[in-house]
């Protein structure tokens, strides 16, 4: 589903004036500010050729951008020292890395294609120096999960409630879904009888317009996948399915809203006594569990629907502590 009708037409290359003349009146030249070829970039190159989601994120990096003085300069005047000088604003003003790097794109990632249409002579990003981690005064959040102690009072609450919300923490927390994949459940996607459940789509909130909608599609290709059911995930969905939905978890004629949830989860986890730590905390406590049952990473990951098994310890890794028990035991046989 396209969320968007402003896409701006394939550039035609004027030889006379060496200027990429666009459709309607967008001229993408070397005169054209950064911001306002950021804003061509976008939706001649990426409208038809991202998913909304991230479309969107590439809004949210141009409206950051848009406060720097670099957004401002033509594109033929930016230089390497100003790409880095923006790097460099952009440590100073507390950014974390991985937003950095976001940044970062956004701006060379035109510049780049800029070069290679010869609308610019060179691309003036090579050679840029990202900051170590170090440098960087805000760090990446680390993963988190609850301990035993809070997922037995947190299903505590779960099993004696009938809200939706509680059921979807339940089934997170059972298969290690993200939020916006339980959310878009159907029940065409869950067979109870042979303890399945087929991930095929997402939820998709749009932040730059307010916008929310199911994404055919997961978050990736690797998202796409089954996931066995267990006992607790069955009982989750035999009670969600009194609703006579066709959504598994729903909110009238639709599926349960992000908002809903979020409201929902932070109920639970005051009626529990355990801290709300957001909604990617049950993927996190699923991925846990199923780390210390003794599940290899490959099945873990493949469960997870991350793309290898990297992802999965550059993602968990701090939740499994230095496995140094693990490895005793290994070493004294």
């Amino acid at each position: 589903m396209s969320m968007r009708n402003n896409t701006v037409g394939f550039p035609n290359l004027d030889n006379s004036t060496g200027s990429f003349l666009m459709k309607g009146n967008d001229i993408m030249n070397a005169a054209t500010p950064l911001k306002d070829y950021v804003k061509i970039w976008m939706t001649t190159f990426k409208s038809n050729s991202i998913k909304s989601a991230s479309y969107d994120r590439l809004q949210t990096s141009l409206t950051a951008l848009e406060k720097y003085e670099i957004s401002n300069q033509p594109i033929q005047d930016i230089t390497f020292f100003d790409i880095q000088r923006y790097v460099n604003e952009l440590v100073d003003n507390g950014y974390a890395l991985t937003t950095i790097k976001k940044q970062l794109r956004i701006v060379t990632a035109p510049l780049k294609q800029a070069a290679a249409m010869h609308v610019i002579p060179c691309d003036p990003s090579c050679g840029v120096v990202l900051p170590s981690a170090h440098k960087v005064k805000k760090r990446a959040k680390e993963a988190t999960a609850y301990t035993t102690e809070e997922q037995l009072k947190l299903w505590a609450e779960i099993n004696k409630s009938e809200k939706v919300g509680y059921l979807c923490v339940g089934l997170m927390i059972a298969t290690g879904l993200r939020a916006g994949e339980a959310l878009a459940l159907t029940w065409n996607c869950i067979d109870i009888p042979r303890r399945r459940l087929k991930v095929t789509s997402t939820v998709v909130n749009l932040a730059n317009t307010k916008q929310s909608f199911v994404q055919d599609s997961p978050k990736s290709v690797s998202s796409i996948r089954t996931i066995p059911l267990t006992d607790a995930a069955v009982q989750v969905l035999l009670r969600a399915k009194e609703s006579g939905s066709d959504w598994v978890f729903s909110c009238g004629e639709s599926h349960l809203s992000y908002e809903a949830l979020r409201y929902q989860t932070m109920l639970l986890c005051k009626a529990a006594n355990v801290p709300y730590l957001g909604e990617h905390v049950f993927r996190h406590t699923f991925a846990t569990n199923c780390y210390y049952k003794g599940m290899d990473v490959k099945i873990l990951s493949k469960v997870l629907g991350h793309s290898n098994t990297n992802v999965t310890y550059n993602t968990y890794i701090n939740l499994y502590g230095d496995a140094f028990d693990e490895m005793y035991a290994a070493i004294n046989g």
